[in-house]
């Protein structure tokens, strides 16, 4: 389903590909993506995730070929910042250290490696959002020997790179200097040593004390060969490298690396002079925001994708990433409307896509690709914003209250989509929503209680003694009760209101035989001596 005039930028994606596969008469296509495990992976990456997975599938479904998807975890990157959760003493002696050869969080007790731990967290929550990728571990790649070749290709054209780098990114190397780190053999890190010499078969290095701030080396020295995993490519090297390696064709990448004279500039210009393969096809993305900042997975800023994954279903989450046009900052922040925005949105989607209403087709389109399994038929989806607050009545059914919204039975399909949004409604009020949308008991008293007139505290101890005169009210019994009780002495109006600002500290909220019931009697009775 697609509008001609106004395709999806995922259809974009798809025909640009095509049409740079059949320029540079690519073969086969391999789309892939990366990331360095330094700690919690925040919800940032999951962009970049999504992006790749949806155009990896799009184009599937356009050329009717297997397309490679893969997702590597550049481990074998050394430790370079402190995450701000991590025990400081415990992990100061592992800075400088490959992440694969880093021990995990002592307390999770997880028995794997440093890298992995935080990589697999990441894992399970882009297959919670339908990714497919293969995960491929670079320390895999290099001591299996197949990033020898690559190597040996940069080390002998350290000139090359040294003259990309001054006419790309402006910057002035010695002449001396060498695309690799060896990790030291004494002290196992690979962030503080410097190749010295090539001689075509090994390197000289030496393991630096002061060579960064942010690890120190032994000071060894000495001559190895830079094949089999005893050390990695200086990582704006090493990315264009793991392309040669893997064939990947399509790959890309944040706004930070795709600026002007950026690594992503880089890497292109290495692909054409130095290892002479085509120049992989680039989809320039812009950041995720999370309450309008940057995230950082080593300084443990922004919601880690895990926590991010768990706030609504699967589909409404792809949906953030597909709805928004990739050159776009997604800016989301949970403790706005955002969530019941994006449900709306979502649901939007689905009747476009339906044709049970009209709208821009590239909703539809969005709503269409967000799906992990088939694709839903038409059905009735309760609104989420009326389950969150609907929810919140006791006296409410709210099987019967939407049946009545749709004007028939819910089907088995409406009754699980109904159950699920219930399940991320509370998700949504006991993390995020404004008091606008809670009528909840709240356990501290009120401030607007406190500014209640002495009759209407009299009233609401007249209140409280008819529920404590009897065992199993009938709330509706009750009800009547109450309201006798308001009309022969304040007022209707003034007694509800009373209710409402002592219990919830609003002026409304459900029936109040339903809400007082529903309060444990032992804080109701406390409530009301509070405001004696």
């Amino acid at each position: 389903m697609q509008n001609q005039q106004s395709p999806h930028w995922v259809d974009k994606v798809v025909n640009g590909v095509l049409k740079w596969q059949k320029k540079y008469s690519v073969d086969k296509l391999h789309v892939d993506d990366m990331k360095t495990p330094s700690g919690r992976v925040h919800v940032g990456a999951l962009r970049g995730v999504v992006l790749h997975d949806v155009v990896a599938k799009a184009l599937e479904l356009k050329t009717k070929q297997k397309i490679t998807s893969t997702y590597v975890f550049n481990n074998m990157d050394p430790m370079d910042g402190m995450p701000t959760y991590l025990d400081e003493k415990e992990y100061d002696q592992h800075m400088g250290q490959p992440l694969f050869q880093i021990p995990a969080p002592p307390l999770e007790k997880s028995g794997i490696n440093f890298a992995k731990f935080y990589a697999q967290d990441f894992i399970d929550a882009f297959r919670l959002l339908g990714c497919k990728q293969e995960v491929i571990w670079s320390d895999q790649l290099y001591e299996s020997g197949q990033m020898d070749e690559v190597i040996k290709t940069a080390l002998d054209n350290a000139d090359t790179l040294r003259k990309i780098y001054k006419e790309v990114a402006e910057y002035d190397l010695p002449a001396n200097w060498h695309p690799f780190q060896v990790v030291c053999p004494k002290c196992n890190k690979v962030g503080t040593t410097l190749v010295t010499g090539w001689n075509g078969e090994q390197v000289s290095f030496e393991c630096q004390p002061n060579k960064v701030e942010w690890a120190k080396g032994c000071g060894h020295k000495g001559k190895i060969s830079p094949f089999g995993g005893t050390g990695k490519l200086l990582w704006k090297v090493d990315w264009p490298a793991h392309w040669a390696v893997m064939g990947v064709t399509i790959e890309g990448s944040g706004k930070d690396h795709t600026s002007a004279g950026g690594s992503r500039d880089m890497a292109n210009a290495m692909c054409e002079q130095v290892f002479k393969i085509t120049v992989p096809f680039d989809i320039p993305y812009e950041w995720l925001l999370l309450r309008g900042a940057k995230m950082s997975s080593s300084k443990g800023v922004g919601t880690s994708a895990r926590e991010f994954v768990n706030l609504f279903p699967p589909e409404i989450a792809r949906f953030l990433f597909v709805n928004k046009h990739y050159n776009k900052v997604i800016d989301f922040d949970p403790r706005t409307m955002a969530i019941p925005n994006l449900f709306d949105e979502y649901d939007s989607g689905a009747r476009v896509f339906w044709k049970q209403e009209k709208g821009d087709q590239r909703l539809g389109r969005s709503f269409e690709l967000a799906q992990i399994k088939e694709t839903p038929k038409p059905h009735f989806l309760p609104r989420f914003r009326d389950v969150a607050i609907w929810m919140q009545y006791p006296e409410l059914d709210l099987i019967k209250k939407f049946e009545s919204v749709k004007g028939s039975k819910l089907t088995k399909l409406e009754l699980k989509f109904l159950e699920q949004r219930t399940q991320y409604a509370q998700i949504w009020l006991d993390k995020y929503a404004s008091d606008d949308y809670m009528f909840s008991f709240k356990i501290e008293l009120p401030e607007v209680a406190k500014e209640l007139s002495s009759d209407q505290k009299e009233f609401l101890q007249k209140v409280n003694n008819l529920i404590n005169s009897k065992n199993n009210w009938d709330p509706q019994n009750l009800q009547q009760g109450i309201y006798d009780i308001a009309k022969d002495s304040l007022g209707v109006k003034q007694g509800f209101q009373a209710i409402y600002l002592a219990f919830l500290g609003k002026t409304n909220g459900p029936r109040a035989g339903h809400l007082l019931l529903s309060i444990d009697k032992k804080l109701r009775n406390q409530r009301v001596s509070e405001l004696k």
